[in-house]
């Protein structure tokens, strides 16, 4: 329609087609049998033709943009239908028109109905004041109505196209959140391993320079304290197999075994203290990989990191338990009991970790469904991580998901 194609335009040649449109109704009003005149009739279509006529201009570049009904549309119904009785051959009814299809596209055809009553109203008065055509006050009333209903197709394109502007902004504000949260989980993802591979290498090599500055003011051999400098080489070439190997799963790289991690974790953490550990692996710890097998690796480390920190010589047990699939939970347990042990400041070694250790493994055993409990027991401390079976771990990080 040609209101329509006025909408597509720039503004201003939209404003240039308007005004042009007045331009031509104006002389067409002028140049009929009944002219604005100074008396009689003449005068009553001089005022009806201004008051359109400022209508117009007031729609034109003040009430376009609008949403709503306002009252120029319902000045330029009126005088424009009243002017289309008292001036039949001059294209004023293009007044009552206008109004009837833009308040139609503004708001819908039931609630613009007013406005095409205001036009009809003004024709019936001066159709029967100057004895017009009843055949033309229903052809022009019917005109009014039908040029209503083919603009509310313009009304329903106009909501569609909002809600789908609308309904665009909402699916790019979620595709930026969900961008958001990814790097935030990648960003905490990369915290954990930098912090599981430093506190676990570094704890180490505190203890042991610790260790050595001790034995230095002790006065002990040479062969001794070299000993201790070569541990401290070996545990800092593990903390650099560490953290080539960190780097590796953070590129998605295969992980090693459960078995095979867990075995070097306490053979090096046995290496280093007087009090042996003891290790119990049961179940198919093959059936471990990935982001589960992952977790029970840096669980153990961090957990025999925590005792290595806090409580040197104490006795420690490495209990992993892979239960059978399809419902058989994993569960791994490190225990210290510290009664034989060193009490350490759990300040001294603060650095080497930050306090994020416990908070890293649980987060690890959340995204994965399970659970993570530690605190004191039996004279020592306690470790447990309780990982689903995969299927379980798939439905119940679904219901979670859902809860959110």
């Amino acid at each position: 329609m040609f209101l329509s194609s006025l909408n597509r335009l720039d503004r201003r040649d939209a404003t240039l087609i308007r005004l042009a449109g007045l331009a031509v109704i104006v002389w067409t009003v002028a140049g009929s049998h009944q002219a604005p005149a100074a008396s009689g009739r003449g005068l009553v279509v001089l005022i009806l033709l201004v008051a359109a006529a400022i209508a117009w201009l007031v729609w034109t570049f003040w009430s376009n943009d609008m949403t709503v009904l306002t009252a120029d549309l319902f000045v330029l119904a009126a005088a424009g239908g009243a002017l289309t009785g008292a001036s039949p051959n001059a294209a004023a009814s293009a007044f009552t028109f206008v109004a009837a299809v833009v308040a139609a596209v503004r708001v819908g055809f039931r609630k613009s109905l007013p406005v095409v009553l205001a036009g009809i109203v003004g024709l019936a008065v001066t159709t029967a004041i100057y004895h017009g055509s009843g055949l033309g006050l229903l052809a022009y009333s019917l005109g009014f109505v039908a040029s209503m209903l083919g603009a509310e197709n313009l009304h329903q394109t106009r909501l569609r196209t909002e809600q789908a502007e609308l309904l665009l902004a909402q699916t790019q504000r979620s595709h930026e959140e969900q961008l958001r949260a990814a790097r935030l989980e990648e960003q905490a993802r990369i915290a954990r391993e930098i912090h599981d591979v430093l506190a676990h290498a570094l704890a180490g090599l505190a203890i042991q320079l610790e260790a050595t500055s001790a034995l230095i003011e002790q006065g002990a051999d040479r062969e001794t304290l070299l000993e201790r400098v070569r541990r401290a080489h070996e545990l800092a070439r593990e903390g650099l197999r560490e953290t080539r190997r960190a780097v590796g799963a953070l590129r998605g790289d295969p992980v090693v075994s459960v078995r095979a991690g867990i075995e070097a974790l306490v053979a090096e953490f046995d290496s280093g203290v007087e009090a042996p550990v003891a290790l119990e692996l049961h179940g198919n710890l093959a059936g471990l990989d990935g982001e589960a097998g992952e977790a029970v690796i840096r669980v153990v480390q961090e957990a025999l990191t925590n005792v290595r920190k806090h409580a040197p010589g104490a006795r420690v047990s490495v209990s992993v338990d892979a239960g059978e699939p399809p419902h058989g939970d994993t569960v791994v347990v490190v225990q210290d009991t510290r009664d034989g042990g060193e009490r350490r400041d759990p300040h001294a070694l603060s650095a080497t970790g930050g306090g994020y250790g416990l908070r890293g493994m649980r987060e690890r055993a959340e995204l994965l469904g399970g659970t993570l409990e530690a605190g004191p027991a039996g004279g020592g401390w306690r470790v447990e991580l309780r990982l689903p079976a995969p299927d379980r771990a798939g439905v119940e990080s679904s219901v979670g998901a859902g809860g959110r």
